[in-house]
C-alpha cells in the first residue's frame, strides 16, 4: 500500500511539475535567409563512351554559372534553353556561363574510350 501511495504522490508530482520546464514566451519567428550564391557538387561514374543524363540548371537574366568538372579525359556539352548545343569543353577547364534569358541550361558529361570506368566531380557555382 505504502508503494502504491508513493508512486501515485511521485506521478502526481511529475504530472504537475510538466508545465514548469515549458517556455510560455512567444519563439522570435524566423525570417529566411536569401542566399545570392549557391554551391553544389555532383560526381559521375561512366563506362567508355557513355553519356550522362541531361542535367538542368535554372537560371535567372544575368546569372552565372560557373562549372569545374575534374576528370581524366572526359568532356562535357553545354545546350541553352532551346536545347540549343553550345559547344564541348573540357572538362578540366573550369567554364562561366552567363544566362542571356531565363530558363534552364543542361549539361551533359561524356566518356571517353578507355579501358575503365571515368570518374567525374562537378562543381557548380551559381552567382
Amino acid at each position: 500500500m505504502k508503494k502504491l501511495l508513493l508512486s501515485m504522490s511521485v506521478l502526481v508530482a511529475l504530472a504537475t511539475a510538466a508545465p514548469a520546464y515549458a517556455s510560455t514566451a512567444p519563439v522570435d519567428t524566423v525570417k529566411p535567409e536569401v542566399r545570392q550564391t549557391q554551391q553544389f557538387v555532383k560526381y559521375y561514374a561512366l563506362r567508355p563512351n557513355e553519356l550522362s543524363a541531361l542535367e538542368g540548371i535554372y537560371l535567372k537574366k544575368g546569372q552565372q554559372l560557373t562549372i569545374y568538372a575534374q576528370g581524366q579525359y572526359s568532356y562535357y556539352s553545354v545546350y541553352d534553353s532551346r536545347n540549343h548545343l553550345g559547344t564541348f569543353y573540357n572538362s578540366n577547364v573550369g567554364r562561366i556561363f552567363t544566362a542571356t534569358e531565363d530558363g534552364y541550361l543542361y549539361l551533359q558529361f561524356a566518356a571517353p574510350s578507355s579501358y575503365t570506368i571515368n570518374h567525374i566531380t562537378a562543381s557548380y557555382h551559381i552567382n
